[in-house]
């Protein structure tokens, strides 16, 4: 890593790129950060966005430094730091430590403004996303740690915490473990540390999740097994005359539609209708918009077998905009093309970069599994492709990078102390994270009937009483954690 840190840090300073920030909907603001981190002869520099909310905190005092990490998702702004669905938990704490909060966003995931980019422009395709990496993301933190320090007047006194969910859950976990100097403690909220090429686990829990009935979730064995017999059966019906023209009377389309196999693929390869568990809320109210919803219909036998009523949950879910959007969306099939544009408007797909470069997670539902969509269709060869047509990385390149990330990383098998771990019972990528541990420095929180990272969101008043419970654990946790030497 590059020792020219405190020259980048003085000449912001004495840019005066620091300036006093709002309490309600900050403003981003900008640090110089190292194009890459690892190569001690580029020179090359951007400017990174991070925002902050100061409204409590007393320069001089020993107050904690919150740092929410930024990822993958929706681009960042200045709600993330005042009311955040990423790390409200540590919002909330602000008044009562006096604490500032920091929230740093991904390098490359800012690119929708150019000027906040690593690199100029995508005209070089795929080569333009090299400095794209979890390593380089983790010294891009390191980086502002230093740059904060002088520019927010900290002192050893203002420990670090640093906090996020999913992927930003797993940067703010391993910044702990690989820079434990700079960060006191982290809450890695339903992280999926350990890469794993084939994610047959995934649509494991979509299916488990559907028989959680604690925590108003609503499901049950008998909806579970509905939905998979319903697609099971669907499956067997491309195959016959009768079945088609069946499914066309209850689906739509014609019956010789069904007969293809690209169509079934995209029609019940990842589910005939929206089924979430990442994303389940028991308080929504429309029509099958969550399990509860979804498992009245299909235990409801007077509409008929299993496949009708995995047609009236489409049905209903086609009538709300936001649902019909996720049956489309998960119905094309896993193809990426021409995604290397030259327009910064147009951008790649980073997180497929990273997917193929690092974590792998792809999704399937094979012959087999627990999965309770039509088995076979959504394969490991199937979700891979596009390494190679959109990257040029092999199969064998994609599970040696992945086996790299363990190694490097840890995986399940990660060290460390000063580490929480909470997860969700519903939430599918629990199967990837650290559920259990021996290491008595390292907690784990199970979150009965939560979905990804519900408990990141701002409080409200339907929440589930597990995920209210689990924000006042990780609150404890967290004061507790900072009164103790790590």
């Amino acid at each position: 890593m590059k020792v020219l840190l405190s020259v980048l840090v003085l000449s912001q300073l004495l840019l005066g790129c620091v300036s006093i920030v709002s309490a309600v909907d900050p403003p981003p603001r900008f640090f110089t950060q190292w194009q890459d981190h690892f190569d001690g002869t580029n020179t090359n520099t951007w400017q990174q966005a991070y925002y902050v909310n100061d409204t409590f905190f007393k320069q001089g005092s020993n107050a904690p430094v919150f740092l929410c990490v930024g990822g993958e998702g929706p681009p960042l702004d200045g709600s993330v730091v005042v009311a955040s669905v990423h790390c409200n938990v540590v919002v909330e704490m602000l008044p009562s430590t006096g604490g500032i909060m920091f929230a740093v966003e991904h390098r490359y995931y800012g690119c929708h403004n150019m000027s906040a980019c690593p690199v100029t422009s995508f005209n070089e395709g795929p080569s333009a996303l090299k400095y794209l990496s979890s390593k380089q993301a983790l010294a891009d933190l390191a980086s502002f740690h230093a740059f904060a320090e002088a520019a927010y007047g900290l002192n050893s006194g203002n420990k670090w915490v640093s906090v996020g969910g999913s992927y930003p859950g797993m940067l703010a976990g391993w910044f702990r473990l690989k820079y434990p100097h700079l960060v006191h403690a982290s809450v890695a909220s339903s992280a999926p540390v350990e890469a794993v090429v084939d994610m047959q686990g995934y649509n494991n829990v979509v299916s488990e999740a559907f028989a959680v009935n604690d925590n108003n979730v609503g499901g049950s064995t008998g909806c579970q097994s509905a939905i998979a017999t319903g697609h099971a059966t669907i499956k067997s019906m491309f195959a016959t005359d009768a079945g088609r023209s069946r499914l066309a009377s209850l689906f739509g389309n014609n019956a010789a539609w069904y007969s293809k196999e690209i169509n079934q693929f995209n029609f019940a390869g990842n589910g005939v209708a929206y089924f979430p568990s990442q994303s389940n809320d028991p308080s929504c109210t429309q029509l099958s918009c969550n399990i509860k919803m979804i498992c009245n219909v299909m235990t409801n036998s007077s509409i008929g077998d299993e496949v009708a009523r995995l047609a009236v949950v489409r049905k209903q879910q086609f009538m709300n905009q936001h649902l019909s959007s996720m049956i489309t969306e998960r119905s094309q099939r896993y193809i990426r093309s021409n995604l290397m544009h030259a327009s910064p408007n147009d951008l790649p797909d980073f997180w497929g970069w990273q997917v193929c470069t690092e974590f792998g997670f792809f999704q399937t539902c094979e012959v087999g599994t627990e999965c309770f969509f039509a088995q076979g269709y959504v394969t490991l060869e199937s979700q891979m492709e596009y390494c190679q047509t959109d990257y040029n990385i092999s199969s064998d390149k994609v599970a040696s990078n992945i086996q790299q990330s363990n190694l490097f990383y840890g995986g399940w098998n990660s060290d460390g102390s000063c580490l929480l771990y909470p997860n969700g019972e519903v939430d599918p990528w629990h199967s990837q994270s650290i559920l259990n541990t021996t290491n008595p420095y390292i907690q784990t929180l199970w979150v009965p009937g939560a979905s990804h990272h519900a408990w990141t969101h701002p409080s409200a008043p339907t929440d589930q009483q597990s995920v209210v419970e689990a924000r006042k654990t990780i609150s404890s946790w967290i004061l507790s954690t900072l009164n103790k030497p790590c």
